[in-house]
């Protein structure tokens, strides 16, 4: 046996060598095998064990959620000293930013609901009704007047001064009239355009809610080169005859009209025959007038015994936020010197809500026992909202 592994010594050797290669190279096979495969340099570096390169935590940024300052361990002394001395004042939203342009978009549908009760006479009196034609005329009987019988009389505390607000030109958009006709207080009164659709249906639905309802009379553009007024106005061409019928047709609606409410245009001696004509129309049907011209011509023409009235301030050109609110803070000025005043607005929703917002800052009508009850000892605006028909004088 040892003879023979004498022989064979070379041939074992060979042996032993070649499985000694042989174990060797699958043991490297098997730990190459083993070895995590790494998708980059960078999980090399951080997850290589034998790897003695300097390891760094890596972050990057969350797409969806913003990145934070690593918090900094400060003193209480350090962190006073720090809040004065690095603090900044906190960034100012966006005037031009979506969120800004949405917040100052004036919306009618934010009025909601008055909750105003229908007036007692919703529709027209027959015994104040005159047909002609196609149309239904308001007239007096005598002793019945439209302008009184189709107005609303409140009362009113003392030491509380009137104010009585008309937005003009109603009913051209129908869906921004039923939204201001629900959402303003019944003490608000109504002129409705000679072109609005459906203006009789419109005045029932205005009177439901409890305002008083009157039209638009107009006056000839002083511009009428570039802007004309329309064939339901006043015109400076037309006869007496014409502008007479043009009259008619603006009240002649069938529906309960007090007066009319006469916007800017030309009023002087050019139309003057024809405008005393006119008024002197009105003042047979027993209708009111008031002047929201915001000029002398109306006020010179005169007519014995009109119902007539003039607007203090109009709303119709600048509507602007600081105009309204100027012309706002004039009304309660002339309001506290004369014991009223009368505004006159178009129905822009800027206005509108503006309006509205102010009629809800006035001072709440208390009983002297009432304020003592509840701590009052300054009344800060005095002020009731009464409808049109209540500052109108017959002279």
């Amino acid at each position: 046996m040892i003879e023979f592994i004498r022989q064979k010594k070379i041939l074992i050797l060979v042996v032993l060598i070649t499985l000694a290669g042989i174990i060797g190279i699958g043991y490297q096979s098997a730990e190459q095998k083993s070895e995590p495969i790494y998708r980059s340099k960078i999980d090399r570096i951080m997850y290589d064990t034998h790897n003695q390169s300097p390891k760094y935590v890596i972050t990057l940024p969350d797409r969806n959620k913003k990145s934070k300052k690593p918090e900094e361990v400060v003193s209480v002394g350090e962190e006073t000293a720090q809040a004065e001395t690095t603090a900044k004042p906190q960034k100012e939203e966006d005037p031009h930013s979506l969120e800004a342009v949405i917040a100052r978009t004036p919306y009618l549908a934010s009025l909601g609901s008055a909750g105003g009760q229908p007036l007692p006479a919703v529709r027209s009196d027959s015994d104040l009704t005159e047909e002609k034609g196609n149309l239904k005329l308001p007239k007096t009987d005598g002793k019945k007047k439209p302008w009184e019988v189709y107005g609303s009389k409140v009362s009113v505390m003392p030491r509380f001064n009137r104010i009585a607000v008309v937005i003009k030109n109603m009913g051209l958009n129908r869906g921004n009239a039923d939204l201001i006709n629900k959402g303003l207080p019944s003490g608000v009164s109504f002129s409705f355009s000679p072109y609005a659709p459906d203006q009789a249906e419109q005045i029932i639905a205005a009177r439901s809610e409890g305002h008083e309802t009157y039209m638009d009379l107009l006056l000839p553009s002083k511009d009428y080169l570039q802007s004309d007024s329309g064939p339901m106005s006043i015109s400076l061409t037309a006869s007496l005859a014409e502008n007479t019928e043009r009259l008619e047709k603006t009240i002649g609606i069938g529906a309960p009209v007090g007066g009319v409410i006469v916007t800017p245009g030309v009023a002087d001696e050019s139309n003057a025959e024809h405008l005393t004509a006119i008024l002197q129309e009105l003042h047979d049907r027993g209708l009111l007038v008031l002047n929201a011209t915001g000029e002398d011509g109306i006020e010179a023409i005169k007519v014995r015994q009109l119902a007539r009235a003039r607007a203090d301030i109009v709303i119709d050109r600048d509507f602007s936020a600081q105009n309204i609110e100027k012309l706002l803070e004039q009304a309660e000025q002339i309001a506290r010197d004369k014991g009223y005043a009368v505004i006159v607005s178009d129905p822009k929703p800027i206005a509108v809500l503006a309006l509205n917002k102010w009629i809800e800052s006035f001072s709440p009508q208390l009983s002297y026992e009432e304020m003592k009850e509840r701590n009052i000892t300054e009344i800060a605006k005095p002020f009731a909202l009464v409808p049109l028909s209540n500052l109108v004088v017959e002279e």
